[in-house]
């Protein structure tokens, strides 16, 4: 940081960089010396945006899309609004913007398949838009930002409702400090809320703190305000309990099945469940640097930076919130990123302004430059991940179900007949207009008991005889020890196979592959 006063610090400009001038450098001469300036780094940020748009753009062409993001679409597809509301959200686990807004994509524009990486990128560069040109950090800080693995990668190429966190995370603590109109913190927390469980965690406990905020300055606010602020309190205490009532699981849930069903579905592909510390272990490690230890010493680092500005809280319990639901309940790489978003947006929440640098003390500027020098080695790696995982999506195929419908539709398969098996067929079904399935009702997977299609039913296969049989599968080799001999018994040949790679920074989480079996002629 600069001790000279008289000289602009430019890489924490804001939106027009007025901020940025301190107490006697308004001559004519400086002031527009320092709007040519600004206007350069205005250009910056346009370029970055432009060539991180021209990444995933190149990125989105050769990314196979997998089962997740077909099940939605699906769901948006087969159901009106009200059942998926209703009654199919509450299997999902999951509030329903964005399949609401899939549904209006294919209901209203009628938009192909192929759109959900376009509207996936679309929200995805509506967050970085943002933060480039709204968030705190220094400039460089930004830029870094928007190239790390989640920001360019896992939450703007793979199409699924988190390509929305960062935005209304990041518009959320846009307008945290802002206590005089709390109508549009509340409008963008119910919105998150309305996106994952993740968002709704990670809304309760942005709402949380600023509340808190809002009751330390309760004496200040006028009776207008203090009407609007118990308003939208009301406002969020009813989203969540709508989200109660939409989400609450009924016995039937595949997620609260009996222990018998659950072990049955375990079985199927010899499926090991981590210890609750292993996937802590792997979450610290994933969202930040790719190890537990040092991951766990930032976390602390950048706790302590929160608690000197005052801000922990909006730090500390989203982090802790999205580490515990990992542990505890979902247990995916993909869900990685939502610790680093809350990170991120705990430390944008309690970044300085401006004027505010103006007053530290010296070990006050040593701790910011710390947090900076932390965040740049944080970005600088996560940037690696991002450019070996993106050279990887063009390389390796992420899901094999693209190749496995263009083989189905190539023999005419959806016409002769077709069984599937297993949650990942859904990535197959999303290419086809209709269910192409005779063994299952629907093409969504319904994760309600019985769990239809999830075992090999050998007497339907027998009395049924479709022409073709397709299995999905994480564990190929396994699979195919498996199903070889009950299909060989049952007159079928493999005449197919599909790999695919769920890919995961510079390295694969699990496969992503498809064998399909056909009736041989008698």
């Amino acid at each position: 940081m600069r001790e000279d006063s008289s000289i602009p610090d430019l890489s924490h400009a804001g939106a027009d960089g007025a901020e940025q001038l301190a107490p006697g450098c308004n001559t004519p001469a400086t002031v527009l010396t320092t709007r040519s300036q600004v206007s350069w780094w205005r250009v910056g940020d346009f370029i970055v945006l432009g060539l991180w748009i021209a990444i995933v753009s190149f990125t989105i062409q050769y990314h196979e899309k997998w089962a997740d993001e077909a099940q939605a679409w699906l769901i948006a597809r087969d159901l009106d609004l009200r059942t998926i509301w209703f009654h199919e959200l509450r299997y999902e686990g999951s509030p329903g913007l964005w399949h609401t807004m899939l549904w209006i994509a294919q209901h209203v524009f009628h938009a192909p398949y192929s759109s959900i990486s376009v509207i996936g990128a679309v929200c995805a560069t509506a967050g970085v838009g943002l933060m480039l040109f709204k968030a705190p950090f220094p400039r460089p800080l930004r830029w870094m930002l928007a190239f790390t693995y989640f920001m360019v990668y896992q939450y703007a190429v793979i199409a699924r409702p988190y390509t929305l966190l960062p935005l209304l995370a990041f518009a959320a603590a846009y307008f945290f400090r802002d206590l005089e109109r709390p109508v549009r913190i509340t409008a963008v927390l119910i919105l998150l809320a309305s996106l994952s469980v993740h968002g709704a965690l990670l809304a309760a406990c942005l709402g949380l703190g600023y509340f808190t905020e809002a009751i330390k300055s309760w004496p200040t606010l006028n009776h207008h305000v203090r009407k609007v602020f118990a308003g939208c309190v009301v406002a969020m205490l009813f989203m969540f309990f709508l989200l109660f009532l939409v989400l609450k699981p009924t016995a039937d849930v595949e997620e609260f099945a009996p222990k018998k069903i659950e072990a049955q579905l375990a079985e199927s592909e010899k499926i090991v469940q981590p210890s609750t510390e292993t996937k802590l272990r792997a979450v610290i490690s994933g969202a930040f640097f790719d190890e537990p230890i040092i991951s766990c010493l930032f976390l602390l680092l950048a706790g302590a930076w929160c608690y000197t500005r005052k801000k922990l809280i909006t730090f500390a319990l989203p982090v802790a919130m999205m580490l515990a639901l990992y542990a505890v309940i979902h247990g995916y790489s993909h869900h990685h990123g939502t610790v680093f978003i809350a990170a991120v947006t705990g430390l944008w929440i309690a970044w300085p302004t401006s004027r505010e640098e103006q007053t530290f003390t010296s070990e006050q500027r040593w701790a910011l430059q710390g947090m900076i020098g932390l965040l740049v080695c944080l970005f600088a790696l996560n940037i690696w991940d991002a450019a070996v995982v993106i050279r990887n999506e063009y390389l390796y195929p992420y899901s094999g179900a693209e190749d496995a419908a263009r083989y189905l539709k190539a023999v005419g398969a959806e016409e002769k007949g077709v069984f599937g098996y297993l949650y990942g067929i859904v990535g197959v079904e999303a290419y086809f207009n209709h269910n192409i399935e005779r063994n299952r009702p629907t093409a969504y997977f319904h994760h309600g008991i019985p769990l239809i299609g999830t075992m090999l039913d050998v007497d339907a296969v027998r009395s049924m005889a479709p022409e073709y049989v397709v299995f999905f599968t994480e564990q190929p080799q396994l699979m195919i020890d498996r199903i070889s001999r009950p299909m060989d018994n049952l007159g079928y040949r493999m005449v197919h196979f599909s790999d695919g790679y769920l890919l995961y920074k510079r390295g694969v989480y699990v496969r992503q592959a498809y064998f399909i079996f056909q009736r041989e002629a008698r």
